[in-house]
């Protein structure tokens, strides 16, 4: 069975992970979104997904579960010119939420007009598949993509970029959703019939 991993973005990270071979034999890439507004990238996106789905033709697909609210603001204490002052950010902020869901939406229709079974994965549950672990105190996006790199390289998976380890991750722990097992126990039945 072939699964393919999708991290959603205007440089999505894809992977094909072929569930009979060793996890070292895990394929990735990016496609990349161009365009002058989200729709644009958003339909280029799914263009450049087409053509993959037609090359790779997975069984199954896992895509990264796209932000679903406005990051709460965070709140921290930074010392500048020896005055102690607060300073706030809003994390992803509002165009990391409408690109997330551009993306995942444009990749959604595709994969359902191929009628590919998918799911969408929350990073907390890939990263704990893949990693070991879903949270880690204090950990910042670059500490994640670290770990998940590394993980990578010790399954000597090649990635050369973080949109390729993620994707490599969430078709890696697609492997155990209830999802998937339900659909490669159905085509073994038909194999047996």
């Amino acid at each position: 069975m072939i699964i393919m991993g999708l991290d959603p973005s205007q440089s999505t990270g894809w992977s094909r992970y072929d569930t009979g071979k060793d996890a070292s034999a895990i394929e990735a890439g990016v496609l990349k979104a161009v365009g002058d507004d989200y729709e644009h990238k958003a339909a280029e996106l799914g263009y450049r997904l087409v053509k993959l789905i037609k090359e790779r033709k997975p069984d199954f697909v896992a895509v990264e579960m796209p932000i679903r609210s406005m990051p709460a603001r965070q709140v921290r204490k930074v010392k500048f010119m020896g005055e102690e002052t607060v300073e706030e950010s809003s994390g992803s902020g509002l165009n990391a939420v409408i690109s997330s869901n551009q993306m995942v939406g444009a990749v959604s229709a595709v994969i359902g007009a191929y009628g590919v079974p998918f799911i969408t994965v929350a990073p907390v549950t890939w990263r704990k598949a893949f990693l070991g672990f879903g949270t880690m105190k204090g950990w910042q996006r670059k500490d994640w993509k670290k770990a998940v790199r590394a993980k990578c390289d010790s399954l000597k998976i090649i990635v050369t970029n973080d949109d390729m380890a993620d994707a490599v991750g969430i078709a890696y722990a697609a492997k155990g959703s209830d999802a998937f097992r339900w659909i490669e126990a159905q085509a073994k039945s038909r194999q047996a019939a």
